[in-house]
């Protein structure tokens, strides 16, 4: 690969050389400071041979390249006068939103790190319903009523998961944050307050200070303006407090303070403005009817690609709670998720491109299938843009189809063909032929309007000298040892996509319990990363392996890592290669889990990690064949 070609390629897609103002990389990535983050083409800079990935954290552009990162990050030094890192006065200028959109925005980020729990417990309320209509659960069973408490755990504890996430957004404590959303929804507060109700009376603070009636169950907006008004309890209180009584004087004033206001203000002002925000929305519906869903069906994609989607799911939330199903937005995230999974099948039944070809065909079994559509939607359809046009076609018309038949959602799940039992209505056969009728609209007139509107279509490549991929004799490989002490996961579980998706190559990963690394085997230190976070390492078979400490410890700088060998090193089985401070990482919010990826993985027929759980020093762990 022409490293040179690979750097002009990348700078010109991030905005070329004024756009940026620090470059690092690590061990498999690019990290651009970019000026302006809108000059930067993330579909583009995918698209370019010898790029792995894009990921926007924080304030970087990170490009993944993978082993070779250095050599491209050396070619990108000769373009511009990149000295690492950005010039500590610069500052972006950050867009201004209206209240509106800072609003939508809050609610979107408080519910995305939510969204795997909802689709978890939605999921298994999917299969009770199609096990007791397959005669496999019977609806009355304790089997069943467990089943369901697993499935409402979520739903019902909602605002306790919010206000974690909502603690992050609003960088308050989240344990505090948590604790709001347990009181809101303690037994005796939720009993008391029902019985005042009930006598048409008013639970009150002191006898004098009114606890307005309000349901939090499966609710979201009132512990987002709960934790939010934390964030301004907690330094007020942080400030007040004598240091010498901080321990024990600080949290008993915080939750002291914090907690009538939100009993009494702001708990009740947030399910105000959440019954408000669901009946503008339902207002809509009601006036236009089916015509509704067809509409937003349509427009769905760019509301995603807003951002904005997650913060339809407290409406939702709310409307099952209340009615026991949602009738409007539901249907129309299926009907859009059913249209671009079509489009992108039309894309690659139409593409002479080998590579978009495959690109689409994944991405539209993804989406039809899972309900996940960004690689559809930024892949494919964005990308290529007509194909989007189609996708909005078919999705109107699979709206209209689903409004004209009143279809119902019963659940929260992604929705897909998977999920479709979450839309047959008890009681309603016919339901079930709806919604297939449905989907059949959707993705036949998406797949056609796509086809015949047709796109620009991406040329092929000249194709490439590939270098010939050397197998390794069967039974030359190694078993070999742990370099950490700690719990081996599978590398699927590593946040952070480079890892768990494999571009690196296989292997496994440890959560350390003891902060060290060893050599696993007699080999060659070939890359001691100068932040200690990061070891490449060569055994005498031959094997290239990475171990990497942590997700995003580059970060660090090098602080609370040792290093106890150097880049060139000759070393033996168990020589202590590095040390950290496993406390003080995780303390600095970093997560510490420890990629060990065979790096040449290509070279060998399997790589194989042994079913354990906990593994100490050189316990054998990996096979190599």
């Amino acid at each position: 690969m022409d490293y040179e070609v690979l750097a002009k390629q990348i700078l010109e897609k991030v905005g070329g050389e004024k756009n940026v103002i620090g470059l690092v990389h690590c061990m498999t990535r690019l990290r651009f400071t970019l000026k302006d983050d809108s000059l930067a083409d993330k579909v583009e800079v995918e698209a370019i041979r010898g790029v792995m990935g894009v990921m926007e954290k924080g304030e970087q552009f990170q490009i993944i390249i993978g082993n070779n990162v250095g050599a491209v990050y050396k070619e990108l030094c000769k373009l511009g006068n990149f000295d690492g890192t950005p010039d500590p006065d610069f500052k972006k200028d950050k867009k201004k939103q209206n209240i509106f959109a800072t609003v939508l925005d809050v609610i979107s980020g408080c519910m995305a790190p939510v969204i795997p729990a909802i689709i978890g417990s939605a999921m298994i309320k999917v299969l009770l319903t199609v096990l007791p209509m397959m005669g496999l659960l019977n609806n009355k069973s304790q089997t069943f009523e467990l089943l369901n408490v697993i499935s409402d755990g979520a739903f019902f504890f909602m605002p306790v998961l919010i206000a974690i996430s909502a603690a992050k957004k609003f960088k308050t404590n989240p344990y505090y944050a948590a604790s709001l959303g347990l009181i809101l929804l303690h037994p005796n507060f939720i009993e008391m307050i029902n019985k005042a109700h009930e006598a048409n009376e008013t639970l009150k603070f002191f006898g004098l200070i009114p606890v307005s009636y309000a349901v939090y169950a499966y609710s979201v907006i009132p512990i987002i303006l709960a934790v939010w008004v934390l964030s301004y309890v907690e330094p007020f209180v942080d400030r007040i407090t004598p240091a010498i009584t901080k321990n024990f004087l600080s949290p008993m004033l915080v939750l002291l303070i914090t907690a009538p206001i939100v009993m009494v203000i702001v708990g009740p002002l947030g399910s105000i403005l959440s019954d408000g925000l669901s009946t503008i929305i339902y207002t809509i519906h009601d006036y236009l009817g089916f015509v509704a869903i067809g509409l937003v069906a349509g427009i769905y994609p760019f509301i995603v690609m807003a951002g904005m989607h997650h913060a339809f799911t407290p409406i939702k939330l709310s409307m099952i709670a209340t009615t026991g199903y949602e009738a409007f937005i539901c249907i129309a995230e299926f009907c859009s998720n059913m249209a671009q999974g079509a489009s992108a099948l039309a894309v690659s039944f139409k593409t002479k491109n080998t590579d978009l070809k495959q690109t689409a065909g994944s991405s539209a079994f993804s989406a039809l299938v899972a309900g996940i559509t960004e690689p559809a939607l930024y892949g494919i359809t964005v990308r290529l843009k007509k194909p989007m046009l189609g996708a909005c076609i078919g999705a109107t018309a699979g709206g209209l189809v689903g409004g004209f038949f009143q279809l119902k959602s019963f659940g929260v799940a992604t929705p897909a063909l998977v999920t479709i039992p979450q839309y047959i209505e008890e009681g309603r056969p016919s339901s079930l032929m709806y919604i297939l009728i449905t989907a059949a609209v959707t993705i036949s007139v998406s797949f056609i309007a796509s086809y015949m509107i047709g796109f620009e279509d991406i040329p092929n490549p000249e194709a490439e000298v590939v270098e010939p991929i050397v197998t390794k004799p069967l039974n030359t490989g190694l078993k070999m040892g742990s370099p950490l002490a700690g719990e081996l996961v599978s590398l699927a579980t590593v946040p952070d996509k480079t890892f768990a998706d494999g571009l690196l190559g296989k292997g496994f990963a440890i959560k350390p319990s003891l902060g060290e690394v060893i050599a696993p085997c007699d080999g060659i230190i070939d890359v001691f990363f100068e932040t200690g976070h990061a070891i490449g390492f060569t055994s005498e078979t031959g094997v290239e392996l990475l171990i990497h400490v942590g997700i995003d410890t580059v970060n660090l700088g090098g602080e609370y890592f040792t290093a106890h060998a150097k880049a060139g090193d000759r070393v033996v089985k168990g020589t202590k290669l590095l040390s950290f401070d496993i406390e003080k990482i995780s303390q600095a919010g970093y997560d510490l889990i420890t990629p060990i990826i065979v790096t040449n993985s290509q070279e060998y027929l399997d790589v194989v990690s042994h079913p354990k759980k906990i593994v100490t020093e050189l316990e054998e762990v990996l096979t190599i064949v």
